[in-house]
């Protein structure tokens, strides 16, 4: 059996592993081996989290645990989680707490304080040149930055329940995106309603991925909700976007788009909404997942839009017994080289009591659109098997030439399942494989 030796290991293994150590331990391992020497000075990990009684007292200890490491320390990860406190005491110590934790050099720096408006984050936390991931929530708004900002090791930037206020009628958050120069995943978690003062534009030429979720669709109170939104990101990879609709999209720029992941319902504040660049924008993506069941709608109400899907090989929709398919058709004939369609909930019904054909919608044209398709698996999460459902499977496997696969999910008793397959394996193909 080969042995291993424990400076071969990867330096993360090393550094947790010499984490255990006394000082003392420390100081001999120092002298044992060179490469230990920066490995030893890396603290893994600091956090606090205490409940609200007790938070005064707690905190002030921590700072002192905090303080009494050697200067030269380090810390890979540093989370400071505090509840909301009416009068805020803590302000002061915290601060304090994060000015020192910058000044040793984070790396992975979480803050969840809970705090209001009027709470001063250390603009030193904007200068930190070795922190790689960043998490700031919730509840409070930035509105200060310093004029040298620079995060120049930043890939990672979680904004949850975050907002931003202008600075000299500059935007802050477009600042700081630009201070950014190596970001790759931007996440904005947490928003309920268009409140921040900014640009309304999103611009990164580094950014591979990017996430905005929304808690609520509409605030009757914010006229603000439906303003444009721009995204100038070339180097975009990943997007998972849930917003209301916009009246515009400006500029959209994802050149370089894989998977796009949507959830955009029918409910819009302005007068006119108009998503055509945003579809249009979508023409590289590989794999288009549609989460809500009205987000496929909008490939209806704006059908002329809808690209030529050069690249698009997975295709996930959500649906319901009630819902047209004529979107899902629109994008199935500008989509020459999809091989996987995924239906996230059941087949489209006329609802008519008679079983038999009249449960196929007329929108469906018999499947008859599926001919040219080239998919080869369908997979359909819910499937209730009964008669109806048949003979929709029946033309689905009729007019689908080159299907391999078709997975169906039933929620059934273990019988009647063995006669769903046994009825389905009775069923014609136009598919040889």
């Amino acid at each position: 059996m080969q042995k291993t030796r424990i400076t071969d290991l990867p330096d993360d293994i090393i550094s947790y592993i010499l984490s255990f150590l006394t000082a003392k331990q420390a100081a001999h391992a120092q002298i044992a081996a060179k490469k230990w020497r920066n490995l030893i000075s890396i603290i893994p990990n600091r956090e606090f989290f205490v409940p609200k009684s007790k938070i005064s007292g707690s905190l002030n200890d921590f700072v002192k645990e905090l303080l009494s490491l050697h200067a030269n320390h380090r810390l890979r990860r540093f989370s400071l989680k505090l509840p909301d406190e009416g009068n805020r005491p803590y302000y002061n110590p915290v601060n304090y707490c994060l000015r020192n934790v910058v000044k040793r050099g984070v790396f992975d720096l979480e803050l969840d304080i809970n705090a209001k408006e009027n709470y001063p984050l250390p603009l030193e936390v904007f200068t930190c040149k070795s922190v790689v991931t960043l998490k700031l929530g919730s509840g409070f708004v930035i509105d200060a930055i310093p004029q040298d900002i620079s995060l120049p090791a930043l890939k990672t930037l979680i904004l949850d329940s975050v907002r931003f206020d202008s600075l000299d009628g500059r935007c802050v958050f477009q600042r700081i995106l630009s201070a950014c120069l190596v970001l790759e995943e931007l996440i904005i978690d947490g928003r309920s309603s268009d409140q921040w003062n900014w640009s309304r534009t999103v611009s990164s030429q580094n950014l591979k991925r990017l996430t905005i979720r929304r808690i609520g669709w509409y605030d009757d109170d914010d006229k603000t909700n439906s303003e444009p939104i721009s995204f100038d990101t070339p180097s975009l990879e990943y997007l998972e976007y849930h917003d209301v609709l916009r009246d515009g999209y400006p500029v959209v720029n994802f050149n370089s788009l894989v998977e796009a992941r949507l959830k955009l319902p029918l409910i819009f504040q302005g007068d006119g909404y108009d998503l055509t660049n945003l579809i249009q924008g979508l023409r590289n993506v590989q794999i288009l997942r549609c989460v809500h069941v009205h987000t496929m709608m909008l490939f209806h109400s704006f059908s002329e839009a809808i690209p030529w899907f050069e690249h698009l090989f997975h295709l996930v929709v959500r649906t319901d017994d009630y819902i047209c398919w004529v979107p899902l058709r629109n994008v199935l004939e500008k989509s020459p080289k999809l091989r996987t369609l995924t239906i996230e909930g059941c087949l489209h019904f006329t609802h008519q009591e008679d079983p038999g054909l009249g449960s196929v919608c007329p929108c469906l044209s018999g499947y008859s659109f599926l001919m040219l398709c080239p998919i080869e698996t369908l997979k359909i999460t819910e499937f209730e098997g009964d008669v109806d459902g048949m003979v929709h499977i029946k033309l689905v496997l009729e007019n689908l030439p080159c299907l391999e696969l078709l997975e169906l999910h039933v929620q059934a008793r273990t019988d009647r399942k063995l006669q769903i397959i046994s009825d389905l394996l009775m069923l014609p193909r136009a598919s040889s494989k």
